[in-house]
């Protein structure tokens, strides 16, 4: 009898995908018309991408293409044990049933608008893996369309460039390194969950597009018909998005207050077209949850042929769809993390925020939050986080919760090697480690010195402060820690120095400030052009020499590592009078350089167009230009070798050449 019912729910499910699929796609031009009747039955139309363009974007991560028809259960107890259930769109109940017997559909999707994921994405994307290992089917859509509208969620201003001419350029180059991060995440987490205990036959399949494959091919007339007709105004102002943006000072854009109709009409696809029957997103999201569950709704709804078939009520019970809400990871302020901002962000993308840094931040996270952030970013068994933290209350001084989950999770994001070198390296800096022999390790390195490639263990080469070498080698120790911005002034890097909080060079050489000035030396650098400084138990800042030459292209790589910034950005400026001066005088003469240079090219460039322009016309040489040109061939010649200017007078105008007179014959 199971096996019965599970065929006719596939069969009914591909049913309803073949008659409710949205076919607003490129057609032949006698075709071209939106279908927005979901009672025809013409043939869904499929689309065909450029693949120079969107080929990217389809099954980044595809992975293995296995069929799973028997899930793990209890995919929504582990979500409400992790903390990870909020609000919750449909019945609980019907929606446990499903996921306990029948492989479903999830999805969620993030804006591209920043070249990069943070932390805070991960409380949707640790769902979406707890689906994934449960033996569901993922979809990951980055949101390139939905990035040029601008999500008003959260917000008491419109985001910033809405209105820039490269918005679209920047989004979709965002897009496509947003699609690289999550297929290599993806790859990891598969690793991270196999070492762990996860049968990998059992892992759902996962997928990854963006909103652009389908709404570049939808006009205003098709949007407005698929959508707009199946929207009421008075719903979309009651949802929070809306109501607290209309009353703030800046007020609501059009284009923000459409932004839930553009997401809604994303579930729609995605449940038409692949089946999606959950999404996902974080709790400022509700409403544009909701407004794509309605959409669907009203859709299913408007099928009357559904009435007409064996088992209408079987065909409406597939055609609900859900929504899931989870809570939202706030800064110690208690604003939300945002990619947008940037201000304080930790990004997941290696090249914006170091492995090692973020390693640090982990550790240095309360005591209080770590329970829950052990359920939130690691996929440990409940069991083993309640041991966690039992010997967390028992011995706090060896933070054993901290070092867990800042491991733990440098593995999910970077891999175990990176993991491993994290914790190599605080071992070295600053004597945390859990070996016996450790710290005895520790003292060896630190006499043989450490090396440039200790230093990339903390981060990669944009991140270290660039300063002028001629500048702070030599002089007190203060003013390169002003230079480093370890100290904003000099005051305030004697108060250091004097407190002996600071080491210093490859040794980590303890310095303390007495009445004797402290002058920074070519044996206080690594490799001779890295300057390491140690404040404290966990503060470390990197400076590397430059000179006048490599100082600007230092800060622009220290402002921006991955080049991204717009020509038109002010760069930044130099810290220093003297710098500003120095770049100056450098911009200076190569202005003259330059125009030394220009001079000569136009003079080279002249001469050789009256050549062209005299052989095009192909004249003669006139008789009066033959005189001045003869006149001062013989000028120079007469410097040369005086009385050649009797050769005048057996020379005559013939034209182009220049004949002798022939000698009188006797």
């Amino acid at each position: 009898m199971e096996a019965a019912n599970s065929i006719r729910f596939r069969n009914a499910l591909v049913f309803l995908r073949h008659q409710l699929r949205s076919t607003y796609a490129s057609r032949p031009l006698h075709q071209q018309q939106c279908r927005t009747n979901v009672n025809s039955s013409n043939p869904p139309v499929r689309k065909n991408f450029q693949k120079d363009s969107m080929a990217k974007f389809i099954n980044q991560g595809i992975g293995d293409m296995k069929n799973i028809t028997h899930p793990t259960p209890g995919l929504l107890r582990t979500l409400e044990e992790r903390g990870f259930l909020g609000q919750f769109h449909g019945n609980r109940e019907e929606f446990v049933k499903l996921t306990n017997g029948e492989v479903i559909h999830i999805y969620a999707g993030a804006d591209a608008t920043a070249s990069s994921l943070h932390i805070g994405h991960l409380m949707v994307l640790m769902p979406m893996i707890h689906s994934m290992l449960h033996g569901h089917r993922i979809s990951l859509i980055v949101g390139i369309a939905t990035a040029r509208i601008g999500d008003p969620s959260g917000r008491l201003t419109e985001r910033a460039g809405m209105k820039d001419r490269h918005l679209g350029e920047r989004t979709f180059r965002h897009g496509t390194e947003i699609t690289q991060q999550l297929s290599s995440l993806l790859k990891n987490v598969i690793n991270y969950a196999r070492e762990r205990g996860y049968e990998e036959k059992k892992i759902g399949r996962r997928h990854i597009t963006s909103n652009l494959q389908w709404h570049r091919n939808v006009g205003i007339i098709d949007f407005m018909q698929i959508v707009g007709h199946r929207s009421r105004i008075g719903e979309m102002m009651l949802r929070k998005s809306v109501s607290e943006r209309l009353k703030s000072e800046e007020g609501l854009s059009f284009s923000e207050f459409s932004y839930q109709l553009i997401q809604a009409m994303d579930y729609w696809h995605l449940f038409s077209n692949l089946g999606v029957r959950l999404q996902i997103g974080g709790s400022d999201q509700w409403g544009n949850i909701t407004a794509g569950c309605d959409l669907i709704n009203r859709m299913v709804n408007e099928a009357t042929w559904i009435d007409e078939q064996p088992t209408p009520s079987l065909i409406k019970n597939m055609a609900k769809p859900y929504g899931l809400t989870v809570p939202l990871l706030t800064t110690s302020s208690g604003e939300k993390f945002s990619k947008s901002t940037g201000a304080g962000n930790i990004w997941i993308s290696a090249s914006k925020t170091p492995p090692f840094s973020l390693y640090q931040y982990l550790l240095n996270r309360p005591d209080d939050v770590m329970e829950q952030w052990l359920k939130y970013f690691t996929l440990l068994p409940i069991e083993k986080i309640n041991e966690i933290m039992v010997e967390q209350k028992e011995h706090p001084e060896r933070r054993p919760a901290q070092k867990k989950l800042a491991y733990e999770m440098i593995d999910l994001l970077h891999g175990p090697v990176v993991a491993r070198k994290c914790v190599q390296t605080t071992a070295i800096f600053f004597g945390q480690t859990d070996e016996a022999d450790g710290l005895a390790k520790r003292e060896e390195k630190l006499k043989q010195g450490l090396t440039g490639s200790d230093i990339e263990g903390i981060s990669a080469r944009p991140f270290w402060e660039p300063v002028l070498a001629d500048e702070v080698i030599g002089s007190p120790l203060e003013k390169a820690l002003v230079a480093g911005g370890v100290a904003p002034s000099n005051s305030q890097a004697r108060t250091l120095l004097k407190s002996g909080a600071v080491s210093i060079g490859p040794h980590l050489r303890q310095v303390k400030l007495a009445d004797e000035k402290i002058l920074l030396t070519p044996d206080d650098l690594i490799d001779g052009k890295i300057l390491l400084v140690k404040i404290g138990k966990n503060k470390l800042h990197i400076m590397r020499m430059e000179t006048e030459l490599t100082m600007k292209q230092a800060i622009a790589e220290r402002e921006d590592p991955e080049g991204t910034i717009e020509n038109s950005k002010p760069k930044a400026e130099l810290r220093t009078r003297r710098q500003r001066k120095a770049l100056k005088r450098k911009e200076k003469k190569a202005n003259a350089e330059a125009r030394k240079v220009n001079r000569k090219r136009v003079k080279v460039t002249s001469k050789a167009l009256e050549s062209e322009k005299r052989r095009a016309s192909d004249r003669p040489m006139g008789e009066q230009e033959f005189d001045s040109l003869l006149r001062k061939a013989l000028d120079r010649a007469e410097r040369k070798a005086p009385g050649s200017r009797d050769i005048a007078n057996r020379i005559e105008f013939k034209g182009m050449r220049m004949n002798r007179k022939p000698e009188s014959q006797d």
